[in-house]
């Protein structure tokens, strides 16, 4: 017996707000094909629609389905919101209000519960077989235990993360993923663990911190990380923890607060006891969580930090106080060693940060980091804005050691060397990068050498010009040269024939002199509209919402369109869907007869239907009929 018409009835019961919440809380497959409550219980009736709902349910839920007699009322009201318990008063099978149950719902019940081995009898058995973990609970709230040196950890990452996209975006899939050799390169350029660097973007997704642009397939930093970078380790932490706690799964986080709501690696492993039925990619979802919260600090050894406990209760002013409490101040500066290695000995302010990653390269990432020296690290800060002497400014306003003769010498040779060559783009000509070389002796060498044949050098109409350089203020004579090539090719040519260059770029961003911008300006006004479609207020979240708004107004409105005979025209309606006979009696003027029809249509009141036994059609006032009933 199909359960189409239980649920149609107890579709039509509902106000606008329940209907709404049904609606929202199911996926209805072809919503602009469902007109009358019998429409929308046949879409939600789908065994596909059945199953999915049930997958999400907790061991009580499908209990109270399966044995409504020993159900909590809430428990069933909960349920005949999701559309999974139907409505016949005339039934004698309403025996839990006016509900009955649903043959389609229990088919797929006990299918999914053969399917995933579970005896239905043994669903009811208790939830708190799993023991607590041996951890002591106070070690993840204990600062000695440094929870907090792990989220300064992931903090450090995520921006280093953040810096290597605004120069070098990440390449897409071709299904909008990430692709493995993004995430490899990453860590490569970070020198971060591949796992952790994995991990670092999975966090800054769910920050909003790292956006695609669609029409590149590439990963770039979103708007909003200037602002991030621009805010101390606490703030940061706080924005990554958050958006994490947020992304939990509601199972999880139902799970979780039923049993100890510190221990999340107990509520992973009892996942799978009190939500039989989810599919396995949701409990691997769940692992995958709990070593993110991990990696950010949130827990330790799977137990939640206190930080995590207060924004997890949603008190985020408690859990910045505290964070701010526990997470050390800047650090005042850090040590430069004679073998440029740089050794930060806890986060620095956020200018402080900018201006040394611009000018070293990471070797370790972490509250005490590492990073190192390096002609190109420096070359790169030069190239980004900074000035020779501004750079030996940086250093000895930062080094706590002073700078060392290593250094002294490379920031020196630097200086020289640096600004003899510089390219930038260039529009006419027909050529498309401008070379200008102070020194006519070093011009003249790049147009003979050899290894610089195929970028096609020539002088330009007039190469003599006064010019006064960055890193020098005297005056002197320069050459520029023209190339067909693009500014990249050029570069990378004379790097490789060992010429010093320098690129002309825009300034930085945020217009400050000195610091490493984190995006560049065509990353910056893309990622406002290039955020993925799975987010919400998207376009094609609008447009669901617009169908499934208007799919609740013509049910709402089929369903009080025939009132007090609502009932008799669902069951003539189903049997229009069905092209099956029913037996209608209709009454008039005191006679009562009784009438094997084959409806046809249902319209301004009245029923036509074909009678096959007397070989003609009918026509019936609704308000006559007083009982219809399946032949």
């Amino acid at each position: 017996m199909s359960g189409t018409l239980a649920l149609a009835s107890a579709v039509a019961g509902m106000d606008r707000a329940e209907l709404d919440r049904l609606v929202r809380s199911r996926r209805v497959q072809s919503p602009a094909a469902v007109l009358d409550p019998i429409g929308l219980a046949t879409e939600l009736l789908r065994p596909e629609s059945v199953a999915r709902t049930l997958s999400r349910l907790d061991r009580s839920s499908l209990a109270a389905l399966l044995d409504a007699d020993h159900a909590a009322p809430s428990t069933l009201d909960a349920l005949a919101a999701l559309g999974l318990f139907g409505h016949d008063e005339r039934s004698s099978e309403a025996q839990h209000g006016d509900r009955v149950p649903l043959p389609e719902v229990e088919a797929v019940l006990h299918d999914a519960l053969a399917a995933a081995g579970i005896d239905p009898a043994d669903v009811q058995r208790s939830e708190d077989r799993i023991s607590g973990s041996n951890v002591d609970p106070s070690l993840a709230s204990d600062p000695a235990v440094s929870w907090f040196a792990t989220g300064l950890t992931a903090v450090a990452q995520a921006a280093e993360c953040l810096r290597v996209l605004g120069e070098r975006p990440g390449r897409l899939n071709r299904n909008g993923t990430v692709a493995v050799a993004t995430v490899r390169a990453l860590a490569e350029a970070t020198r971060i663990d591949a796992d952790q660097t994995a991990r670092t973007l999975t966090a800054l997704d769910r920050a909003g911190l790292i956006s695609t642009v669609a029409a590149e397939a590439v990963l770039v930093p979103s708007a909003d990380s200037v602002a991030w970078l621009l805010s101390p380790s606490a703030p940061r932490w706080l924005t990554l923890a958050e958006a994490t706690l947020d992304a939990m799964s509601r199972e999880l986080r139902i799970t979780l607060l039923h049993g100890d709501p510190s221990d999340l690696a107990v509520a992973v492993n009892t996942l799978s006891h009190r939500f039989p039925l989810l599919p396995d990619a949701e409990f691997a979802a769940a692992r995958s969580f709990a070593l993110d919260a991990e990696h950010l600090g949130l827990t330790v050894r799977g137990r939640l930090s206190e930080a995590a406990r207060q924004l997890l209760a949603g008190d985020l002013a408690a859990a910045s106080a505290h964070v701010d409490h526990v997470f050390p101040p800047p650090s005042p500066g850090v040590y430069v060693q004679p073998d440029l290695s740089v050794v930060v000995p806890g986060p620095l302010s956020p200018d402080d940060e900018s201006v040394l990653a611009s000018l070293t390269a990471p070797e370790h990432v972490g509250v005490a980091s590492t990073r190192r020296v390096t002609e190109a690290s420096v070359s790169a800060g030069l190239e980004r804005g900074l000035s020779a002497p501004e750079a030996r400014a940086a250093f000895e306003r930062l080094s706590l050691t002073g700078i060392p003769q290593p250094l002294d010498y490379l920031l020196s040779s630097l200086a020289e060397r640096l600004g003899n060559i510089v390219v930038e783009e260039h529009h006419g000509d027909d050529c498309r990068t401008r070379i200008t070389v102070a020194r006519p002796e070093l011009a003249e060498t790049l147009l003979v050498d050899r290894a610089l044949q195929h970028l096609q050098l020539r002088r330009a109409a007039s190469t003599s010009t006064s010019t006064s350089t960055s890193t020098s203020t005297s005056t002197s004579t320069s050459t520029t040269l023209l190339s067909r090539l693009r500014i990249d090719h050029v570069l990378a040519a004379l790097a490789d024939a060992r010429y010093p260059a320098t690129a002309r770029r825009p300034a930085p961003s945020d217009g400050a002199p000195g610091s490493a911008a984190p995006v560049n300006a065509a990353s910056a006004a893309t990622a406002s509209t290039t955020r993925p479609p799975s987010n919400p207020g998207t376009a094609p979240d609008a447009q669901a919402h617009d169908l499934l708004t208007a799919l609740v107004d013509r049910v709402f409105t089929a369903a009080r369109s025939e009132p007090g005979s609502g009932d008799f025209t669902r069951r003539l309606e189903l049997a229009i869907r069905d092209r099956s006979p029913v037996r209608v009696t209709a009454e008039a003027r005191g006679e009562s007869r009784t009438f094997t029809l084959l409806p046809v249509s249902v319209n301004a009141g009245r029923l036509r239907a074909s009678d096959q036994a007397a070989g003609v059609e009918r026509t019936l006032p609704i308000n006559t009929i007083t009982a219809v009933d399946p032949v």
